[in-house]
Order: structure tokens, then C-alpha cells, then sequence
């Protein structure tokens, strides 16, 4: 394939503007600038503006840590974005989120290039399990548990929550296991509940937890093992 079509069919550039970035000497291949769009590209590392340009169709996955802030949008109006997190050269690839979280909202997510992979995760029919740390402030009643684990008919709805895992920690404190994924759930439950939703943190999601030595607002690539097991655990 040809450099100029290489970056094209990357989503990066049109190729004209494909062919100017090379011209201009922003594009290297193995290191080495080359300004000739007709370079023939056959497995080499190709870099724009010191970014790695993925092969196009070869499908990437990240881990993120989610810090408090930043929105899972892609409207610029809505920022900062969690896709500001991406090297410049991925931002407008065809990057999505595996199970969205609010701007208020900390933890773990999935970015990747596949949509296959998106579908599997996040389908209400594979009812993954996501682990949440909740801080709150009220008192939950004494039937918390029970009424989670029975389902929560929550407000301007007419189906109850799927049956959830709440365990209380300590004052303020609790964990909420969810199968289904609706709109700002832990808040309104935990407010059906009698309750508010201060802190919120995502730190699970199937048998994947956010690993201590990614911080916020770090990402690392998504390893072969991790994908397995997310896959795995999104057929059950």
C-alpha cells in the first residue's frame, strides 16, 4: 500500500492532505523521514508528527482510569474529553467507549477501535457485572440490600432495576454490583433509596479490575489476556 493511502485509509487525512503532511516531513517510516507518498507500505512503523499510525483495520484497545471531569462525548462543546487522553494522531480514529461514565464519575473504562467488541460488552443481554465504590451521604434503610437485590423501580421508569450486589462498607460506604448499564443508575437508585450519591467509583468491570499502578487519567494498551477475559465473561 502506499504511504499517502496508508495514513488515508488510517482516518487521519484525506489523501491530499495526506500527501502534504509527507511532503512536508512529518511523516516517518521506521524512524527515517520520508516525503515520498508513493513509498510502498509493507508492515513498517509509520509515524505522523511522532504519533504511531495504526495499520488501518487493526483494531486497538485501551485501559483508562477515568478521573473526575472529563465527559465520555465527543462533542467539543463538552470538554475536557476522555478522548483528550489519546495521543493526538487517535483522536479522530474511530475510537468508542465500552460502558460510559458521568462527568462526575471516576474508574474504569474500555476505549477500542472495534465496534464487535463494544456491541459484547455493553449489550443489556450480557448483563457484565461492573463493581461500583460508592460514597453517600443520608441513611439507607434497613431493607437496602434486599430491595437492590429485588430490583428498584426508579422514577420515570415503568420495568425495575435488574437484581444488583449491595454491600455496606462503613458509614457512607458501599459497593453496588450492576448487570445493565441505565442512565445515571447508582445515583437514582441509591436516591430511591433515600440517600445521595457523592463520590462514585467504577474499579471493576467483569473478573477486570483497574489496575493500582494505572492513575488517573493514565491508559495503557488493553493486554491479549485482558481481552480474553472480558470476552469470556461478556458471553455468559
Amino acid at each position: 500500500m502506499r504511504l499517502d493511502a496508508y495514513l488515508s485509509r488510517a482516518g487521519l487525512a484525506s489523501r491530499r492532505e495526506a500527501r502534504d503532511s509527507i511532503r512536508a516531513g512529518r511523516v516517518r517510516v521506521d524512524g527515517v523521514v520520508c516525503r515520498e507518498p508513493a513509498t510502498r507500505i509493507e508492515g513498517q512503523t509509520v509515524t505522523l508528527e511522532d504519533a504511531r499510525v495504526e495499520r488501518p483495520g487493526e483494531t486497538r484497545d485501551w485501559l483508562v482510569h477515568k478521573p473526575v471531569g472529563l465527559a465520555c462525548s465527543r462533542d467539543a462543546r463538552e470538554a475536557p474529553l476522555v478522548y483528550d487522553l489519546l495521543e493526538p494522531a487517535l483522536r479522530n480514529r474511530p475510537v468508542q467507549i465500552a460502558g460510559r461514565l458521568d462527568r462526575a464519575t471516576s474508574g474504569l473504562l474500555v476505549l477500542t477501535t472495534d465496534g464487535d467488541f463494544v456491541h459484547r460488552l455493553t449489550h443489556p443481554s450480557r448483563k457484565l457485572p461492573k463493581r461500583y465504590r460508592v460514597g453517600y451521604r443520608g441513611e439507607l434503610p434497613a431493607d437496602a440490600v434486599a430491595r437492590c437485590a429485588e430490583g428498584i423501580l426508579l422514577e420515570g421508569e415503568d420495568r425495575p432495576t435488574r437484581p444488583a450486589e449491595l454491600s455496606l462498607d462503613g458509614p457512607g460506604q458501599a459497593t453496588l454490583v450492576l448487570r445493565e448499564g441505565r442512565t445515571h443508575q447508582v445515583r437514582r437508585m441509591f436516591r430511591a433509596l433515600g440517600a445521595f450519591v457523592e463520590t462514585l467509583h467504577r474499579d471493576r468491570i467483569g473478573d477486570l479490575e483497574l489496575p493500582p499502578d494505572l492513575g488517573p487519567g493514565a491508559l495503557r494498551p488493553l493486554a491479549p489476556e485482558e481481552r480474553a477475559l472480558l470476552l469470556s465473561e461478556s458471553s455468559l
